[in-house]
């Protein structure tokens, strides 16, 4: 009978174990994110808005002035928050290493999630190309977007408006990444609250869980 409630009390403990919450991001990643995101949502919609009538008036102060506030939002959380953390979270995403080998060997064998993944880092080589791919395509949208602009505002069909699509198609798909998709929706506590489930992160990054265990 002792033994039987032993296993019992085990098994509650290595529930309770996984049912845990981890911290993820402090305060200062998660407004470096929101913020970007929201910046680039409101230049990219106000852009749409403005079509081939950008020579002027409120909508263009608006598209201008939510790209500029990205650099200015970035660089107070930098400077007036956990800049140590900040640029952790960022050398982790934008860095590769041995772990994404891994990743994508694993998930070339079992495309389909079958087979033991876990043992991956802070974000996995799929994250990282995509904040790449969004960051190079944000480059180019600001640099064909002074040049439109110094051209007279016309840029129907041009480089502009090509790198416009592509942006707000990579958006969309960390939008759908973090919202809708069942394997990795749960990332959004990370964001929103700063903490995922430790079966999740054992399950999805059990490498970064092992180091920040260390």
């Amino acid at each position: 009978m002792s033994s039987k409630v032993s296993v019992l009390k085990r098994a509650s403990l290595e529930q309770s174990s996984e049912d845990e919450w981890v911290h993820r991001f402090g305060l200062t990643e998660r407004f470096a994110h929101w913020w970007t995101v929201l910046m680039m949502a409101i230049a990219l919609l106000s852009g749409l808005a403005l079509g081939d009538e950008g020579a002027g008036g409120p909508l263009l102060t608006v598209h201008w002035g939510a790209v500029a506030l990205i650099g200015v939002g970035l660089l107070a959380a930098l400077v007036f928050g956990d800049t140590r953390a900040l640029l952790r979270a960022a050398w982790r995403l934008f860095s590769f290493d041995r772990r994404d080998v891994m990743w994508i060997r694993d998930h070339l064998r079992h495309p389909l999630g079958g087979g033991d993944h876990g043992d991956y880092g802070m974000f996995n080589p799929a994250q990282k190309a995509l904040a790449w791919a969004l960051s190079v395509a944000v480059a180019v949208v600001i640099f064909t977007g002074i040049q439109a602009l110094s051209a007279g505002g016309d840029d129907s069909g041009g480089p502009h408006a090509a790198a416009v699509v592509v942006a707000m198609v990579l958006l969309g798909a960390h939008i759908f990444m973090a919202v809708i998709n069942p394997a990795s929706n749960h990332a959004l506590n990370g964001m929103v609250f700063g903490r995922v489930r430790r079966s999740w992160a054992a399950k999805h990054h059990g490498g970064w869980l092992k180091d920040n265990s260390r």
